[in-house]
């Protein structure tokens, strides 16, 4: 997600800065097959056909997603010891001021972009609106800019459901934003796919593009996509694929995104970054979000049941946008409703506020758990070693 920041100039090795100092590389190896993760909205009774069929679109897990590369021992050694010469030249970072946002509504799932002086957040549906857009000078002062996305691809089924969790970022000559809905139902519950749409403006009005993303395997199909811009101008997308039953575990994946952002990238190849594998993230992991910060790519994810006060926010260190990525220490989550005073804290956006990394985030209102969850913004800290420390809860 875009944000004011300067560029790293030493991205070459950077990239791998707290990977390097991470001393548990086996945190991310487990390959635990979970049972998939209990459904995000009510489960449907609609007969509403199940997209692709009857299109060309894959209906089933594509032949070319690709395992994370995993680092040796010796190989984290060498990392270590680049880390520390490189330490002193990344670009300096601010102690982040706590930010009140003054936001009182439902927003749920946001995401964050910046533009020309001012800050445009996303999120899931509601009042009506497929894409509610809020703008801000300052995090703390919001207004209601509209619905992003009056109308709807056609692939769509809103009888099923409606948007979830969107994300939008300057790609190319205007603005991607991906979003995921249902093209129909599957063994009852809402089956997700994943479209995009462009517009010139962060506030839209976006216009459907391409085809959606729908793997027809996975009975909740795919979530949570996230469009992140990497320090080098390449455009990407992540998401969630929600599992195959008895089969495959959630996990994270990632794809390059063409220039101007209406599809794949030529040639592209899809990279699963992470499946869950600690107590912590419950059934499933899911919400990613990916950013640079002072030479280190990190991602963010929630994991647990979106409905309860066990839902967190975890992070793992990244080798580059298509990994590996190494959940730093014992994995602990870094927003917890303990740690942030905050009920059920995810659906976490990571964004760069000048020399400060951010966390545009969800919660549930105190006594309003499955009623209302508004957003805030945390404040984090880099470590030398590149692993973080939430400042501020927000």
């Amino acid at each position: 997600m875009g944000a004011p920041g300067s560029r790293v100039g030493v991205r070459r090795a950077a990239a791998s800065v707290a990977i390097a100092a991470l001393g548990v590389l086996a945190a991310c190896s487990s390959d635990a097959q979970p049972r998939d993760a209990a459904p995000r909205a009510d489960a449907t009774t609609s007969e509403a056909p199940l997209i692709p069929a009857p299109s060309d679109l894959p209906t089933e897990l594509p032949d070319d997603v690709l395992p994370s590369d995993a680092l040796s021992t010796e190989d984290a050694a060498n990392l270590a010891e680049q880390a520390e010469r490189i330490a002193g030249e990344v670009p300096p970072q601010s102690r982040p001021a706590p930010v009140d946002v003054g936001y009182g509504g439902v927003f749920a799932d946001p995401d964050i972009a910046f533009h020309q002086g001012t800050w445009y957040a996303v999120a899931t549906n509601t009042g009506g609106a497929n894409l509610p857009v809020l703008t801000s000078t300052d995090l703390s002062h919001w207004s209601v800019a509209g619905n992003g996305l009056p109308a709807m691809a056609g692939w769509v089924r809103r009888s099923a459901g409606g948007l979830w969790a969107p994300s939008i970022a300057r790609v190319g000559d205007g603005w991607t934003a991906a979003y995921s809905a249902p093209g129909g139902t599957l063994g009852g519950e809402r089956h997700n796919c994943i479209g995009l749409a462009r517009s010139a403006s962060p506030t839209g009005p976006y216009q459907p593009v391409g085809e959606p993303l729908c793997y027809g395997q996975s009975l909740l199909g795919v979530i949570d996509p996230d469009v992140f811009v990497d320090d080098d101008r390449t455009p990407w997308l992540l998401w969630k694929f929600s599992g195959i039953r008895g089969q495959r575990p959630a996990g994270i994946f990632i794809r390059e995104l063409s220039a101007d952002g209406t599809g794949f990238a030529d040639g592209a190849e899809t990279t699963e970054l992470l499946t869950r594998s600690l107590a912590w993230e419950g059934r499933t992991i899911e919400n990613p979000s990916m950013v640079q910060f002072r030479g280190v790519t990190y991602l963010f994810y929630s994991g647990n049941s979106w409905k309860t006060p066990s839902y967190a926010t975890g992070y793992a260190i990244c080798a580059g946008p298509t990994g590996p990525c190494v959940r730093p220490g014992d994995g602990a989550p870094l927003l917890t409703t303990a740690s942030t005073g905050k009920l059920g804290p995810g659906g976490a956006s990571a964004f760069r506020d000048g020399e400060t990394l951010r966390l545009l985030y969800h919660a549930w209102a105190p006594g309003r758990i499955g009623s209302l969850r508004g957003p805030h913004v945390a404040g984090l800290w880099q470590r030398r070693d590149g692993t973080l420390e939430l400042v501020h809860p927000g």
